[in-house]
């Protein structure tokens, strides 16, 4: 029987905001629900040649690959930190084959802490394909499915629920920008100016019937008060908590 996604308040950090342990401290008005993992992957990851952090007015751009040692290393590091964690943790996965996910999902069910998966769907994946990744995370824990939200109203969301889903997470959209050497650098887009989106995407993603958690924009804990009022689930912070 799958285990129903609950919080005990709406906010919690996003993926690659906190590492793969608990945060030590907390630097938000209101106490945090849930932690969620860095992205997790079967094997291990090296970081991108080119890896970069690039700011513009409003927020910043970050490349980096998605590193990160692999599942087993993952587990012997930090497992006992989050049997030991009072906030549960939902780790964050993502695959390059819908049976890399199964694989992970299946030795991550029954480490004490782990609450829910987060399942990151790239920008490559969409209708059937997409579905394919997802139906390989679904088991026993809840799934979240985390997906740029320029992407809410695509007609595929509608079939998560259908396959065990419990829960939509919109990040931020992808964009582009010159380095320091004028080459152009690709990469996951962070900051404030993102909040109108933010809130045109979350009226996309209701439509879908399910809970909707928004992990881009939030800066502010006003803001954040804002979005849940208009029907956010849950709140998600990013390069806030290190700023």
């Amino acid at each position: 029987m799958r285990l129903d996604l609950d919080l005990s308040t709406p906010w919690m950090n996003a993926a690659g905001a906190a590492g793969f342990t608990p945060p030590e401290r907390w630097l938000w008005p209101e106490p945090a629900g849930a932690w969620v993992t860095n992205p997790l992957s079967l094997s291990p990851r090296s970081p991108a040649e080119n890896r970069n952090v690039i700011s513009f007015p409003g927020g910043a751009l970050l490349h980096s690959g998605l590193p990160n040692p692999g599942l087993s290393a993952v587990l012997r590091r930090n497992a006992a930190a989050w049997a030991r964690s009072p906030l549960p943790a939902w780790v964050h996965i993502f695959g390059r084959t819908p049976e890399e996910i199964h694989q992970i999902v299946l030795r991550l069910e029954g480490v004490e802490g782990v609450a829910a998966f987060e399942l990151g769907i790239s920008e490559e994946l969409a209708g059937k394909d997409a579905l394919a990744w997802v139906e390989a995370a679904s088991g026993e824990l809840p799934l979240v499915v985390n997906l740029s939200m320029e992407r809410a109203a695509e007609d595929w969301l509608d079939d998560l629920s259908r396959l065990g889903a419990s829960a939509i997470c919109l990040r931020g959209p992808r964009g582009a920008l010159a380095g320091a050497d004028g080459r152009l650098v690709s990469g996951r887009l962070y900051g404030q100016a993102l909040l109108p989106q933010v809130f045109a995407a979350l009226r996309q993603a209701q439509r879908h019937h399910l809970p909707v958690i928004v992990g881009a924009g939030v800066y502010k804990f006003e803001d954040g008060k804002m979005l849940l009022n208009a029907g956010a689930w849950g709140i998600q912070l990013d390069m806030v908590l290190w700023l």
